[in-house]
């Protein structure tokens, strides 16, 4: 918006390390409208969903929904408090996950180190029982072998496809959350 056109804006890590300390201006001087220079900002058009002094939205929002700033200002920290809880959420079920997939992963490691210790125990019990077979039977134990490696192979990829998938959505998730925590750190500047 033209209003805070100059305004600066800084990390949360940068406020929370202590190099910047956040004044609020707000308290000092109320921000003034563009057109009207000698009318304070003081009302909230939901229809443009920008901040309006009261001779603006006599003009040029006759017609549309108005609020008053600090009605507009707590149901706007209701909406970001609602998408906060839902990331937080979301972040909280894409954790489960991952970590799901890790057990998961680690069973079918497991099962793969079982089913390769099962099938070259059968397969020296079967060279013991049948010495003039023992050419054969190696041979089904290296065919046994490959398969289960492939399918292996094959699971690992899938596990490690999802879990990638489901790291970046929690980074997304963090950006996000991130981007509220600043959103709203703007929005409390309105705060009457």
């Amino acid at each position: 918006m033209t209003a805070m056109k100059s305004h600066k804006i800084y990390t949360l890590a940068q406020l929370r390390s202590g190099e910047i300390v956040y004044k609020s201006k707000l308290r000092e001087e109320v921000p003034k409208c563009d057109e009207h220079p000698d009318q304070n900002l003081n009302v909230y058009c939901n229809s443009c969903e920008q901040v309006i002094c009261t001779t603006c939205s006599v003009l040029d929002h006759e017609k549309h929904s108005l609020t008053g700033l600090p009605e507009a200002v707590e149901k706007c920290k209701k909406k970001v408090t609602e998408m906060v809880q839902n990331s937080e959420r979301r972040k909280t079920e894409l954790s489960t996950t991952i970590e799901e997939m890790l057990k998961s992963r680690k069973d079918l490691d497991t099962m793969f180190a079982n089913t390769q210790k099962k099938i070259s125990k059968k397969a020296q019990q079967e060279i013991t029982k049948l010495k003039q077979e023992v050419a054969k039977i190696k041979k089904e134990e290296q065919k046994l072998l490959k398969e289960t490696n492939t399918i292996y192979e094959d699971k690992l990829k899938a596990f490690e496809a999802v879990q990638a998938t489901n790291r970046k959505e929690v980074t997304q998730t963090e950006h996000k959350l991130e981007e509220v925590n600043q959103l709203m750190n703007q929005a409390s500047c309105y705060e009457i």
